[in-house]
């Protein structure tokens, strides 16, 4: 590189020549363009970086939501198959013992243990296994029962923190008999097993053992009792309801 006014030599970096003191244009003009260069090189460090941290941030974000939300499927599909999965294993359990089972069952139904028959279908969760699916309808109808009795009893004996009047309870003793009533009555669809001729004869046992129960509590004439099941469940109430001056 040339001094323009001398001729001597200069290098990039001098201001001046060093000979005749002309000022170097090229040396201007390099200051300009490193320090034009600095400032874009600094802005594009800036953005860079300002860019990368936002989308680290926003990659830690997406990554904490993606991470609760894998979390709480996993919980909510734990909670969601909880039952299945404690089902089936009730379920292997109850068919290892379904000898012991079913003959315990056999026996109280037999008997017409209606209390000990429900009170052993639940306690042993038999619902779970569908070898036992025969029992349904029995079951159902000696829960039924189970309830009538209670109510029956606590309208007999009374009680002193009782949160139900005794009209309540005689609303509940009608609707439980009316679902006896269906339990017992065999649908088009329903499954043949839990109508087989032994399952049938202690459901119509059961009716009429309840039937005798509340004729004998509350009075009801022989007429009225005959026709109970024709009834609708508000006059079968209305009934019973007469005979509640016997516990006032």
């Amino acid at each position: 590189m040339k001094c323009k006014s001398c001729g001597s030599n200069l290098t990039i970096d001098d201001e001046v020549c060093s000979f005749c003191g002309a000022a170097n244009p090229f040396a201007t003009k390099h200051r300009q363009q490193m320090r034009h260069f600095t400032r874009e090189f600094n802005k594009t460090k800036s953005d860079v970086l300002t860019k990368s941290s936002r989308q680290n941030k926003l990659f830690v974000k997406i990554t904490l939501i993606a991470v609760l939300v894998a979390v709480n499927m996993i919980v909510w599909f734990a909670i969601g198959n909880f039952y299945s999965v404690e089902s089936f294993f009730n379920a292997r359990k109850i068919n290892a013992n379904y000898s012991t089972h079913k003959a315990i069952m056999d026996e109280y139904e037999e008997n017409r243990q209606y209390l000990a028959l429900a009170a052993y279908y639940d306690r042993n969760n038999l619902y779970d296994s569908d070898k036992f699916d025969e029992f349904r309808q029995v079951v159902n109808s000696c829960n039924q029962y189970s309830s009538i009795y209670r109510n029956l009893i606590e309208i007999i004996m009374g009680t002193e923190y009782d949160y139900m009047s005794k009209e309540d309870k005689v609303e509940r003793i009608s609707e439980d008999l009316e679902y006896m009533y269906k339990y017992s009555e065999k649908q088009e669809y329903s499954d043949e097993e839990q109508y087989a001729p032994v399952h049938q004869a202690c459901m119509d046992d059961l009716i009429s053992d309840t039937e005798a129960l509340l004729q004998a509590y509350f009075e009801i004439s022989e007429e009225d009792i005959a026709q109970f099941e024709s009834l609708s469940k508000a006059k079968r109430q209305i009934i019973m309801e007469e005979g509640l001056v016997l516990y006032e």
